[in-house]
């Protein structure tokens, strides 16, 4: 039973337009859980959220890249997505499949966003799932908390720590 540590939309634009007063927290715990899974020996796997127009510049530009405050090996996959969930019209179910993986543990921004909707999808497809509370942020304290609540009556679990 393989685990992955998927990181959703840690991306400087991101934090400043959806996560502001929570977002660069949830980076840091994010890069602690990234390190704790990398040394078990766990797959990583960042998620970029991209304009499907291009109209952000794409995948190498200045606008597009991760915060400082998480590490983006040359070994973890980045996956592009164009939508909420990292599911939809990405290879992150492939990969996934790929390495075996049956648990997923969610870290990133924005709760009601891009965390519910990967979250949604990875149960739809028949994964286990959790969220790392200290590693994601919402846009608003309600939107968050509300997101949490329908997240935990689909059945995915919080988690307050990274082990």
């Amino acid at each position: 039973m393989a685990r992955a540590l998927v990181l959703i939309d840690l991306q400087e634009w991101v934090v400043e337009r959806y996560a502001p007063d929570g977002g660069t927290a949830a980076a840091r715990a994010a890069e602690r859980a990234r390190r704790s899974f990398r040394e078990s020996g766990d797959l990583v796997v960042h998620v970029r959220h991209l304009a499907l127009d291009g109209s952000d510049g794409g995948p190498d530009s200045s606008v597009t890249r991760f915060v400082d405050e998480v590490t983006v090996e040359d070994d973890d996959p980045v996956v592009d997505k164009y939508d909420r969930s990292a599911f939809a019209g990405t290879r992150l179910d492939g990969l996934l499949r790929d390495h075996a993986v049956s648990d997923v543990t969610l870290a990133g921004l924005v709760t009601e966003g891009g965390i519910a909707g990967t979250a949604v999808d990875a149960l739809r497809l028949g994964y286990r799932v959790s969220v790392l509370l200290p590693a994601i942020a919402g846009n608003t304290p309600a939107g968050h908390h509300g997101a949490l609540d329908d997240l935990l009556d689909r059945g995915v679990t919080v988690r307050e720590s990274i082990q």
